[in-house]
């Protein structure tokens, strides 16, 4: 059978000529190499090779290359990930030699390569303060991909990464594979399971090889060629974390950067031997035969042509990007896959893709999952069930209030939790005195006011919180239309009109630019009517300011506000859409906070259950269910986390933490419930749902305390029951702690034997509890 009978008969049409005579060279180019087998260096596919470098768009995309070694680390699965694009190049015919920007991009990627002989990349990693350099197996292996289809290959250094992955490949439960090698220098590791195959780096892997010699490759390569088809052949039992094998499996997203069926096919379809030859296996053929029945089922309509349902945004200038028409280049790079597999052509044809088992354990489908108004973010598979309790431990344990993590800095506590309440000036300090051991004021100032890792910034539910700086354009994308309409509402209330604020903002940027100050500060330097407070206030809720060192000290109220592009030049807050930011600020909460229920999410985030859904949606296989017993239903956790249900407990007895007022562990669900009983609920939250400082013990808050200076310096704390011996040392301790962070000196610890109910009391007794 030819290629084009086998189009004919798997997609009941030929779309060659069509896509030929489409206008894009690198289509036609994908075709002729790709799908039709012709030799790249034939005089008809060198012609139209000829045209790629030339193409406007080709021009484009090679123009828009980000730097390496700049900037934050965008992500592996991140069509901006200068990796991912290279192979969109590659994919479209450009070769090395046609453009001197690549050629430099490539040699900066040579330069950066660890002791243990693998490729780095450079971006921010979880813990650390600063951007630097670091290796995983999802960086070398698709960077020497990337130098192999480039033509670097005789590098020695690309010798030597090959050597390393050589002995990167080690067996998992899975058969095979590359797995999730912890970063050295970082300390940081991807999420899924530690002994488990991770399925895109395998692939990675795999492409890589492929470009070498059969006689230089591995041992192990065909087998770890097999571990993509066992992987696949046990997803109704079992998931690698991020990694689904349902509708967004099977349904194809373009660029095509991420693990899903057109990755897994077009990579695997480098050995044959899976499934011609003496060694191949009948089960291997029907994997890979029952993956292509769905690449075809749900990507190609009845022309044989395919149109990019799902696309990453930035690339509207290809029809690979565009989701509404058929797309002649993604229909020639799928039809490149299915070309391999002629051999298996009949047992493809006669696989009926509704009656294999889902990921899910269902039927499988050729259409979109339902859209139905009633269940905007349906349930997703459930784990087995957990008691309640690991669902608090392994919260505590995230929040730094449970094993103590090395390395620990304020960076890493702020970035766990994702950002630390500071409308009361002292919980910042609190938050972070309880969870790092050691821990003075002047580290977070340095954060907060030299280094500039960290910052202030009003973002969720209107709140003011410590943040890590990177993660402004997320909350900056997702918060600030509801921040900047309370912010625009209040200096109207002032008497600030439009006309007034627009006149107002190129005299304030002015005044401020190189001497941050407050209100009253800069009124001395314009003298104006308005009411240059309301005036700041609406500034820093549009970017234009941030809120900087205060006037009278670490607790003190008043702040000087700077002009944000001087504090932190590096930061571009209109850098995300509010879609993608949504998404980013939901998958950090869950992964904070999880398990928490969809409410939770929508009260946390501030954005109503509607637009929640819509993020959670997004998130697509990110997210999991799970089960507690006794805490009701519709818990979720993301999958990257799930696992640490399984061992979540406490790891010290007493374990005694002094949180204090507005702490955002406590303060982190639409349901109160989590850590108190009903009957102390009263006594730890207001009317307003505000929690105030409180004696966290074993998991739940046991009392409440307080840090009163006046008439002298004392702690005092409110336990709710009789506390034995062990535990109120361990209290009695932590208030110690508490006395020096607040007072700078000793002060004692006095138990008082009652307190007013919150709720029946005025706003602001969150912060003097027990006065």
């Amino acid at each position: 059978m030819t290629v084009r009978e086998l189009f004919a008969t798997l997609l009941g049409a030929d779309p060659s000529p069509w896509i030929i005579g489409s206008g894009e060279p690198f289509a036609k180019w994908a075709l002729l190499t790709g799908a039709l087998g012709l030799p790249e260096d034939g005089p008809e596919a060198r012609a139209v090779r000829g045209e790629v470098p030339a193409d406007e768009r080709v021009v484009a995309l090679v123009a828009e290359l980000p730097e390496w070694g700049e900037g934050d680390f965008p992500g592996h699965h991140s069509p901006a990930f200068l990796p991912n694009r290279l192979n969109l190049l590659a994919d479209m015919g450009v070769r090395g030699g046609d453009f001197d920007r690549i050629e430099a991009l490539l040699d900066g990627m040579l330069e950066r390569q660890s002791p243990k002989g693998r490729f780095q990349s450079f971006g921010r990693h979880p813990g650390r303060p600063e951007p630097e350099w670091g290796s995983l197996l999802c960086d070398t292996n698709v960077i020497t991909d990337v130098l192999l289809r480039f033509g670097r290959g005789e590098d020695p250094r690309v010798h030597t990464a090959l050597k390393r992955m050589e002995r990167d490949l080690s067996m998992t439960p899975q058969g095979a594979a590359w797995g999730c090698v912890p970063e050295r220098a970082t300390l940081f590791r991807g999420p899924g399971r530690r002994a488990d195959v991770c399925p895109q780096v395998t692939l990675e892997g795999l492409r890589a090889f492929s470009h070498v010699p059969p006689a230089d490759r591995p041992s192990a390569i065909l087998a770890a060629a097999r571990t993509p088809l066992e992987v696949w052949r046990r997803r109704a039992e079992e998931k690698p974390y991020m990694f689904g094998h349902g509708y967004q499996f099977k349904s194809v997203k373009w660029p095509n950067i991420w693990y899903d069926v057109l990755w897994v096919l077009e990579t695997v379809g480098r050995y044959p031997h899976l499934w011609r030859g003496p060694g191949d296996r009948p089960e291997d053929r029907r994997a890979i035969a029952e993956m292509a029945a769905c690449l075809i089922a749900y990507n190609f309509d009845a022309d044989g042509r395919l149109t990019p349902r799902r696309a990453y945004t930035g690339f509207e200038n290809l029809t690979l990007g565009q989701k509404k028409e058929p797309s002649p280049f993604a229909t020639a790079l799928a039809l490149s896959a299915l070309a391999r597999l002629s051999d298996l052509a009949d047992q493809i044809a006669s696989t009926l893709v509704e009656e294999l088992p889902s990921s899910k354990g269902g039927a499988g489908t050729a259409r979109p999952p339902s859209r139905r108004r009633s269940a905007p973010c349906p349930m997703p598979p459930e784990l087995p069930a957990f008691p309640a309790e690991r669902a608090v431990w392994r919260v505590l344990a995230r929040h730094h209030l449970g094993d103590d993590w090395e390395p620990a800095s304020v960076e890493t506590v702020v970035a766990d939790v994702v950002g630390v309440h500071a409308a009361l000036p002292v919980t910042p300090y609190a938050a972070l005195g309880t969870r790092l051991p050691g821990f003075g004021r002047e580290q977070l100032d340095r954060a907060l006011y030299e280094r500039r890792s960290l910052a202030r910034f009003r973002c969720m539910r209107g709140a003011v919180f410590v943040v890590r700086a990177g993660l402004l354009p997320v909350l900056y994308a997702a918060t600030s239309a509801q921040v900047v309409r309370y912010a625009r509402r209040f200096a109207e209330y002032r008497g600030v009109t439009s006309a007034a604020y627009v006149r107002l903002v190129p005299q304030v940027l002015e005044a401020l630019a190189g001497h941050p100050a407050t209100a009253s500060e800069l009124r001395a330097r314009l003298p104006v009517r308005e009411d240059l407070g309301a005036v700041l206030s609406l500034m820093a809720a549009e970017g234009l300011l941030l809120r900087d060192r205060p006037t009278s000290g670490w607790a003190g109220r008043r702040h000087r506000f700077a002009v944000l592009t001087e504090a932190l030049p590096g930061i571009d807050l209109r850098a995300m859409s509010e879609q993608d930011a949504d998404a980013e600020l939901v998958r950090a909460y869950i992964r904070a906070f999880g398990p928490v229920t969809a409410r939770d999410v929508a009260w946390w985030t501030g954005f109503g259950a509607n637009r929640a859904a819509r993020a959670l949606a997004r998130l697509e296989d990110e997210v999991l269910g799970v089960r507690l017993t006794g805490a009701g239903s519709g818990h979720l956790m993301h999958s990257a986390d799930a696992d640490e249900l399984g061992w979540a407990g406490p790891t010290t007895s007493p374990s005694v933490h002094l949180l204090p007022a507005m702490d955002p562990c406590i303060m982190g669900y639409a349901d109160k419930s989590r850590f108190l009983r009903d009957r102390d609920r009263p006594f730890v939250f207001d009317r307003s749902g505000n929690v105030t400082s409180t004696v966290l013990v074993d998991g739940g808050v046991a009392g409440v305390w307080d840090a009163v200076s006046q008439p002298v310096p004392e702690i005092r704390v409110r336990m709710f029951e009789d506390t034995p011996p062990l535990q109120m040392a361990a209290i009695e301790q932590q208030a110690a702690a508490a006395a020096l962070l607040r007072f700078d000196a000793e002060a004692p610890v006095r138990f008082v034997p009652s307190m007013r109910p919150l709720v029946s009391r005025g706003a602001g007794s969150v912060g003097k509890p027990l006065r």
